[in-house]
């Protein structure tokens, strides 16, 4: 099943966060084992290394090599002008996620990965939690 992961799913296995931390790292898991496909937009791979960067003490080296680990189980969907425009008149009440929602959709993607399901209540395509996916893999 092939899936957009938001930023906050991707921040709660970076940060350990509780009690998200759990099924975002068994998602990377069975994505490593090539038991699922997962994507992050484009957008969210560079809002990922500037809030690595601007919140740990990692540094803009090792901000980078965290990316470069993301990338080799992340594929990245493309966030280019037909998105954008796309999302300007999109359902999706929040134009950040109204972008993510269409990237997705022009992927052809399964669905959106998020714990702000809310947030993508008009989306064109599925929206699951952590925990709804994982639970969709294991009955596939």
């Amino acid at each position: 099943m092939a899936a957009l992961v938001d930023t906050n799913v991707v921040l709660d296995m970076l940060a350990k966060r509780e009690p998200w931390y759990r099924s975002a790292s068994d998602m990377l898991f069975l994505c490593a084992q090539g038991k699922c496909q997962l994507s992050l937009s484009g957008s969210t791979v560079t809002d990922l290394y500037y809030l690595i960067n601007k919140y740990s003490d990692q540094g803009a080296a090792s901000s980078r090599e965290t990316i470069g680990r993301l990338l080799e189980f992340f594929s990245v969907v493309e966030v280019g002008f037909s998105e954008c425009c796309v999302a300007l008149t999109s359902r999706v009440a929040d134009y950040e996620d109204a972008v993510l929602a269409e990237a997705a959709r022009r992927a052809k993607l399964d669905c959106i990965i998020t714990r702000n399901q809310g947030d993508f209540s008009h989306a064109a395509i599925p929206v699951l939690s952590p925990e709804e996916y994982l639970q969709r893999l294991v009955v596939s």
